[in-house]
């Protein structure tokens, strides 16, 4: 196995390349105050402002959080947050959950196809969620789509004092998941309750690379996402992540026997490569890891993309790929 130095990796564009998506602020909190993330940012009980940020910043660096908590701006009389919550991007609604089954409480997720890399976008702990909205609406960038709030499982509850958006962007694994999770689940123990939407079905990366940008190139930013790990995988057929997001693809995909894969820290695949019959980096087994970046391995090991030992795949990189290779047996 190689080791990828900082400096060897490939960086493909800054944020706002030639043609952009229009972004808004996700709540109705006045910007102008935001000097840094201690104005917008909600803690968790620690009072630590990066428990409210992107990565592994929860339980002393332990858990990961997959997206931003943004704090309220407006507080009513018994302490409820009045925060309308926007569209961050123009898109259409591509589920809602109105129900507090899961850690997210009430949500709502939009798609961005329009932009140039198809995000999704995701609202949680929402006290109301506009009632008019139906799956497959189109909603304008700034539109109010939900009322800030605090729900999540009833068994977690959080308090009202800590009220916040939990604001999300990311890439979906495969359209295969509901067939990978009931191959997987026990659906009378554990229903898949989400579908598509489920968060294991989900890759976020940090939402301040599109938060208080005026507008972003979405592709441009996806690329320039540090690569820490890159494997290579043999399957005959292509998995639908690559149909679905073909500004991170490079060859053919039809001609493929096998990919060349690189991955963030955290575990999003965002650079691929297809590998010809006949190649010689097409692995013997299913995958091989072939690159580590030792900048980011600390990390990759607290998030179980690499064992304990940092050589071997971890659990949350194998189900990734698992995931990804669902349509592809």
């Amino acid at each position: 196995m190689r080791y990828l130095a900082s400096n060897l990796l490939l960086f493909f564009g800054l944020v706002g390349g030639a043609s952009a998506i229009e972004v808004q602020w996700p709540t109705s909190m006045d910007t102008t105050i935001i000097q840094g993330l201690e104005d917008y940012v909600q803690p968790v009980a620690t009072g630590k402002i990066e428990s409210g940020c992107f990565g592994m910043v929860r339980e002393e660096g332990r858990r990961f959080h997959e997206g931003i908590d943004i704090r309220p701006y407006q507080v009513l009389s018994n302490g409820e947050p009045a925060d309308y919550v926007f569209a961050a991007m123009s898109g259409k609604v591509a589920y809602v959950n109105n129900d507090t089954n899961g850690p997210y409480g009430r949500y709502i997720i939009l798609v961005h196809d329009n932009a140039e890399i198809g995000l999704y976008s995701l609202y949680a702990h929402l006290a109301k969620i506009d009632s008019t909205l139906r799956v497959g609406d189109n909603v304008a960038r700034g539109k109010a789509i939900a009322i800030m709030g605090h729900t999540s499982l009833p068994s977690s509850p959080i308090p009202v004092e800590r009220a916040h958006l939990h604001f999300e962007v990311g890439l979906r694994l495969a359209d295969s998941f509901n067939a990978w999770y009931k191959s997987r689940f026990n659906f009378k123990r554990d229903p898949n309750l989400h579908g598509l939407w489920n968060g294991q079905n989900l890759t976020g990366f940090d939402p301040t690379y599109i938060l208080g940008k005026r507008s972003v190139n979405t592709l441009e930013v996806v690329k320039s996402l540090p690569a820490a790990l890159a494997v290579t995988i043999r399957t005959p057929l292509a998995p639908d992540f690559v149909s679905r997001y073909p500004g991170l693809v490079q060859g053919d995909p039809k001609t493929a026997e096998g990919w060349y894969v690189e991955f963030t820290w955290h575990g999003l695949p965002k650079r691929w490569v297809a590998l010809p019959a006949g190649n010689p980096q097409i692995p013997s087994k299913t995958f091989e890891i072939i690159a580590i970046n030792q900048q980011y391995k600390s990390r990759m090991i607290a998030r179980k993309i690499l064992t304990s030992d940092g050589q071997r795949a971890g659990e949350n990189l194998l189900q990734n790929l698992d995931i990804l290779l669902s349509n592809s047996r």
